[in-house]
């Protein structure tokens, strides 16, 4: 199984829905090679808290992958993150039938199956607030084009 890191960021910070940029890059090595391969992709989204946007760049990295891999997935979502390790939201939710321990639909539930669907056959591990330096990269190329 190939090893692919896949970091996620957003130019969307806090609750309020606006328009934004979502960004990923996914490094892996090919076959042969002693350098990796880097694919950095920034795409514009409309209408999106911080929350779904995260969702969203894992979503668009997850339509990437063109074979089964092992990925390991960085990010700066605590919602993301807690999601799928940490607390394992989204095992209790699907238990649960999509209700919160408050009783209350989960937010964002069209994001997380498509997030389910997206990492069927990958072995994932989720990776909370990791320095890199691709991140920053991407984040600067957001703030660029914000301007």
């Amino acid at each position: 199984m190939r090893a692919v890191s896949i970091y996620t960021v957003t130019s969307i910070k806090g609750r309020w829905e606006r328009d934004g940029y979502v960004g990923y890059c996914l490094e892996y090595y090919p076959p042969g090679k002693s350098l990796p391969e880097i694919r950095k992709h920034i795409e514009p989204v409309k209408s999106m808290n911080a929350n779904r946007a995260e969702m969203e760049a894992l979503i668009r990295a997850f339509t990437r992958m063109r074979e089964k891999c092992e990925l390991s997935i960085y990010t700066d979502s605590e919602y993301l993150y807690n999601g799928f390790a940490g607390r394992e939201d989204v095992t209790r939710w699907i238990k649960s039938g999509w209700i919160t321990t408050r009783g209350q639909p989960v937010k964002n539930k069209d994001k997380w199956l498509e997030l389910i669907k997206g990492k069927q056959g990958h072995l994932c591990s989720f990776y909370l607030k990791q320095p890199n330096a691709y991140t920053k990269e991407l984040i600067e190329e957001m703030e660029r084009r914000e301007k």
